[in-house]
């Protein structure tokens, strides 16, 4: 149970870990803050001397202590109280401003509520003081005495409050000395609450920060950690943070970088074996008719060739090895071209039934030099439209079968079936035939470029071995797909898919 606790606490998202943290730096000031609350309340009038009026004479102080009177008065007048409740509670509000010689007249509803003396005596005493008006609020001190007229509203009744005191005095120098005063009186009598205040703030974020930092800092950690051994070079190094939180999810992302990254650099140097193998077999196949050339470009230098009939077959051999490298060139160059997106079709729309006749008897001629049996069959309409590369395309054909006659059996006669089905979307090529086949292993390599099955290159000298690259690569710039069927010693068949053109009307 325990290990599931924590296991649960370790997945708490970062997010969630800061608001908790800004939560409880927000709430702890606050409870501490509200456990002093009643007792600053109580004894906010006693240590700053402002629950009531204790002087006419005017300060700062005074100011704020006749601001404290008129609120209260007020709040008592707005109360949900009766009026016999509010008038016993004006008695004792009252009494201390009374007793300074300060007259205070309330009216409620526009009638008489409440009143020092006798109403026209206060406000004949107000006027006297300064012209009021009794629908605007009136704050006045002054040497020839004090007046204030303000205004309260309930939900249901509305109150008018007149206070003077012609007693009252404004003396110009306490002016500038009282707000000093006061000022050092409010800072020295609070300073302590206050202090102690902001050092439990202070601390409560200082500890609640650090918990909190913890557990962000060594998940990070670990990653640096695993950051500085992949830049060592250590792959294998596997960063162990279980949690399902954004660290945790960044943990696992740098996980999966760094299986990526390792595959990348196993991809990239099995690529770069490739190439070495790819300039190797490039190398042999255009060395072996050139060696052949020279050999007998060498004999009629010699006279070994001393007859016309020889010298006939010397120089068509030299021909013939010429025609060989010329193609292996050829080819590489097309793959090139193909690497480097510069291969640029020439597309037109095409039946493909009239394609394939137009082209079915220079293949059965070719077929028929090489002693080869050759079956045809076209389940097309003349409406089955296909946007191609013609060139391209019969390039594409020419490969596939000059590959089914070079993996001949020796034993067997050959045997090529060209099928071409129309379906629904799509045209599918099915080129099959009787030879040597391919084994399950070898077979999804054969689209590769120089990829031979058969290990010794036997038979180099009959292509290039980049014939069925440069088909899958032309294939799909048709948009295509082509596949390969084969067991070994059983024959290949070669299928090729091209999407069908949509007739409009």
């Amino acid at each position: 149970m325990a290990k599931n606790k924590k296991r649960s606490s370790k997945n708490l998202k970062v997010t969630t870990r800061i608001v908790i943290t800004a939560v409880l730096a927000i709430i702890i000031p606050l409870i501490i803050i509200a456990s002093f609350s009643t007792v600053l309340v109580s004894m906010v009038g006693s240590f700053f001397n402002i629950s009531t009026v204790t002087t006419n004479s005017y300060s700062t102080v005074n100011q704020i202590q006749w601001s404290q009177a008129l609120s209260t008065i007020t709040g008592e007048l707005t109360s949900d109280k009766n009026d016999a409740q509010k008038l016993d509670e004006l008695n004792e509000l009252v009494e201390q401003l009374e007793s300074i010689n300060s007259l205070i007249y309330i009216e409620k509803n526009s009638k008489l509520f409440y009143s020092t003396d006798n109403s026209v005596t206060v406000l004949d005493s107000a006027n006297s003081v300064v012209a009021i008006d009794k629908d605007r609020n009136v704050n006045y001190f002054g040497q020839n005495g004090l007046v204030i007229v303000n205004h309260a509203n309930s939900e249901n009744d509305s109150y008018l409050v007149v206070i003077v005191n012609p007693d009252y005095t404004v003396n110009d120098a306490s002016q500038k000395i009282t707000p000093k005063e006061f000022t050092n009186l409010l800072l020295s009598r609070t300073g302590i609450v206050v202090l102690v205040i902001v050092l439990l703030f202070v601390i409560s974020i200082v500890v609640i920060s650090f918990i909190t930092s913890q557990t962000i800092l060594i998940p990070i950690k670990k990653i640096a950690d695993g950051a500085d051994e992949i830049a060592r070079g250590n792959l294998d190094y596997e960063i162990s943070y279980n949690s399902t939180n954004e660290l945790g999810q960044t943990v696992e992302s740098f996980n999966t970088m760094r299986k990526k990254l390792k595959g990348s650099i196993e991809r990239q140097n099995q690529a770069e074996e490739q190439r070495k193998e790819l300039i190797a077999g490039i190398a042999h196949d255009v060395r072996t008719p050139l060696t052949s050339a020279k050999g007998y470009a060498e004999g009629l230098r010699d006279g070994i060739a001393n007859t016309p009939e020889k010298q006939k077959r010397y120089i068509d051999t030299i021909l013939s090895s010429i025609n060989d490298t010329e193609k292996i060139l050829n080819d590489l160059l097309t793959i090139s071209r193909l690497e480097l997106k510069s291969y640029k079709l020439n597309k037109v729309d095409v039946s493909m039934k009239a394609f394939f006749d137009d082209g079915i008897e220079e293949i059965k001629g070719k077929l028929n030099y090489f002693g080869f049996d050759f079956e045809f069959s076209c389940n097309c309409s003349d409406n089955a439209v296909v946007s191609l590369d013609t060139d391209a395309v019969e390039r594409v054909i020419s490969n596939i079968i000059g590959n089914s006659l070079k993996y001949a059996r020796d034993d067997v006669k050959g045997r090529i079936r060209l099928n071409i089905t129309e379906y629904e979307k799509s045209i599918i090529v099915e080129i099959s035939d009787n030879g040597i086949g391919v084994d399950k292993k070898s077979l999804p390599k054969i689209f590769d470029a120089m990829y031979r099955a058969d290990p010794a290159r036997t038979k180099t000298s009959e292509g290039s071995g980049l014939g069925l690259s440069i088909c899958k690569q032309i294939v799909e710039l048709h948009n295509g797909l082509i596949w390969a069927r084969s067991d070994a010693g059983e024959g290949l068949t070669i299928f090729i898919s091209l999407p069908k053109k949509e007739i409009t009307e």
